[in-house]
């Protein structure tokens, strides 16, 4: 009997390491799948001249693909590689809010108090807080709306010139009666950090931040130093054209960042891990009003959902999102694009997800093809094939990708995407975009 048994120990040991091994085999091939596909679309847009950026994927915090293309100087052809360092817009958004949070639990400050000791001359700033400028419900408008903004965005502005700019430009909306996002707002609350912690917005980053996190690469930006692995901002009419900088000291909390995506990515994951502020913090920054959390904005890509935020500045753009269910990061960052990034950056999550389209016959599509109304809205579906097609107000038709159990997905780069999921017979639909829900009955 022993023995028999010791036979049986053996073959289960020899069986468990076997399927360990396979395991281990197959992640392995899957790893190197996702990254060859990944770098195979890279080469195809640097071979086409339409992107030139940076991209990192991280999980569980450790970098687990990034590569780079292109060049950070076009005139001395110095080319990109992922140390390449980019303004990244307002995802720095995200830091200054991060940063407030910070404040907030070092007793420097509180989201509900109002910033008239701050800020006088600001209209309406007895009745403004703090968590209202983080949500952009304050009704300040956007500095980057003056009509004067385009003579002046490349020279220095002191803090003093800003804030007069600022003030002078009044009020849009009564605060906290609606959310518009305003640059104004996240330029004032670095005024806040300043004045909170008798440092400079520089300083308060980096030793709330940059050092804890070791970011060697992320900072408060100045003049474009290519020396310093920083790249020029281009646009394409019918070659690439260099970009004037926006001057720093006016994108100040708002856009004033530089980064590289490792960088990027390993803030969103310390973040999202509750290695920056407390979890009840961040929970604080994903309540969404009118569309705007507190320096995090919700999107929905490629059917999975995530919080982060998009930037522009100049030729300059950025996306940093966190998918929390997948714990993922995926950052892209660009100086030069021809085409919109999120559209690469949809196809680089979709190959690292390996999301194989849900096949669907026409026989399937027809049921769900015609005209859907609710008391206010209407949608219409159309047919091409085995595809189901939405029309936009008899113009615009967007073909919908199907997830299976009768559900149709609409992926919206700069939106919520729409979710169409129909009744089994197709005579109604159920509509639901972020946390819009509304049920729809064909005509």
């Amino acid at each position: 009997m022993k023995k028999l048994m010791f036979f049986i120990i053996i073959f289960t040991l020899l069986f468990t390491c076997s399927e360990n091994k396979k395991s281990a085999q197959s992640t392995e091939q899957q790893t190197k799948t996702y990254k060859t596909k990944i770098d195979n679309l890279l080469k195809t847009y640097e071979k086409n001249g339409e992107f030139m950026g940076s991209i990192a994927l991280s999980s569980n915090r450790k970098t687990i693909y990034t590569n780079a293309i292109g060049f950070d100087d076009i005139e001395t052809k110095k080319k990109s590689d992922v140390n390449t360092k980019y303004r990244i817009g307002s995802v720095s958004k995200t830091y200054t809010a991060v940063l407030i949070f910070k404040a907030n639990e070092e007793n420097k400050l509180t989201l509900e108090q109002t910033i008239e000791n701050y800020f006088p001359t600001i209209k309406n700033a007895n009745k403004i807080t703090i968590a209202q400028l983080l949500q952009h419900r304050s009704g300040i408008p956007n500095f980057t709306k003056d009509k004067n903004f385009l003579n002046y965005h490349t020279e220095y502005k002191s803090p003093l010139e800003m804030l007069t700019l600022i003030s002078n430009l009044g009020s849009d909306f009564e605060p906290n009666s609606k959310g518009q996002y305003s640059n104004s707002n996240y330029f004032l609350l670095s005024q806040i950090l300043e004045k909170a912690y008798e440092l400079s917005y520089q300083d308060i980053l980096k030793t709330k931040i940059c050092e804890p996190l070791n970011l060697i690469n992320t900072y408060n930006g100045n003049k474009v130093d290519l020396i310093n692995n920083e790249s020029n901002s281009y646009s394409y009419a019918t070659e690439w054209e260099k970009l004037p900088e926006t001057d720093m000291s006016i994108t100040l909390g708002a856009g004033s960042i530089v980064s590289n995506p490792i960088d990027v990515a390993t803030f969103t994951e310390a973040l999202f891990m509750g290695k920056i502020i407390s979890i009840q913090s961040l929970e604080k920054m994903q309540t969404i009003k009118d569309g705007y959390g507190m320096g995090l904005v919700r999107y929905t890509i490629a059917d999975r959902k995530g919080f982060g935020h998009r930037g522009t500045l100049d030729g300059y753009k950025s996306t940093a999102i966190y998918f929390p269910e997948e714990k993922l990061s995926l950052v892209i960052t660009s100086n030069a694009s021809k085409d919109n990034i999120n559209l690469i950056y949809l196809d680089v999550l979709k190959l690292y997800l390996d999301d194989a389209p849900i096949e669907i016959s026409e026989d399937e599509i027809k049921k769900y093809v015609g005209t859907y109304e609710e008391e206010s809205s209407k949608f219409t579906f159309i047919q091409d094939k085995n595809v189901l097609v939405l029309v936009i107000k008899n113009e615009f038709k967007e073909p919908l990708i199907y997830k299976g159990n009768n559900r149709f997905l609409f992926e919206q780069m700069y939106a919520e995407s729409m979710s169409f999921t129909f009744s089994l017979d197709g005579l109604q639909l159920i509509l639901e975009q972020g946390d819009a829900k509304g049920t729809y009955v064909k005509k």
